[in-house]
């Protein structure tokens, strides 16, 4: 418990450090923050409940996208700005430290063990972002859309108060 705690507090410490090194605005630096430290406890959550690390990347990656998405319309910021620190405590650096290895000692082992983990965790990680994006796409044009008809409504509907009241006159 103790260390899933410091996990946390860690992957937010990092997340903070990602958003200064980056320049994040000084007043968004503590949702960046907030963001990796969510996306850390949704993992750890997820990690407790499925095996299959495509699937718990896919999720964590999921909700840390939808949090960007839900900031970035918050704060009026793009979701990057929030996406991009948020995916720090996502990335499988151990994996990609021990596929390297394996490559370099020319060891099979590690290279069918790690190399896999660190694909399918990217894999995971890339699918999460996408989906959510695309379907954050969609509903952005989908309310255009709407927009547009009410707007064009609008303008018949004044169009024809305006020929009524010239009518009468």
């Amino acid at each position: 418990m103790i260390d899933s705690i410091l996990l946390i507090l860690f992957s937010f410490a990092a997340s903070f450090g990602f958003g200064i090194v980056f320049r994040i605005e000084k007043k968004y630096l503590v949702l960046a923050g907030i963001s990796g430290a969510l996306t850390r406890f949704i993992y750890l959550l997820l990690l407790q409940f499925i095996s299959e690390s495509f699937i718990y990347n896919f999720l964590a990656a999921t909700a840390a996208a939808l949090f960007a998405e839900l900031m970035a319309i918050y704060t009026k910021n793009p979701s990057t700005v929030f996406l991009y620190p948020s995916i720090i405590p996502l990335i499988p650096g151990g994996a990609l430290y021990y596929s390297v290895v394996g490559l370099m000692l020319q060891s099979s082992e590690y290279i069918s063990e790690y190399l896999a983990l660190c694909i399918h965790s990217l894999a995971g990680l890339g699918l999460g972002f996408v989906t959510v994006s695309i379907i954050m796409h969609y509903k952005r044009r989908y309310l255009r859309i709407v927009r547009r008809r009410k707007a064009l409504a609008a303008l018949k509907a004044a169009k024809k108060a305006q020929k009524t009241h010239e009518n009468e006159k």
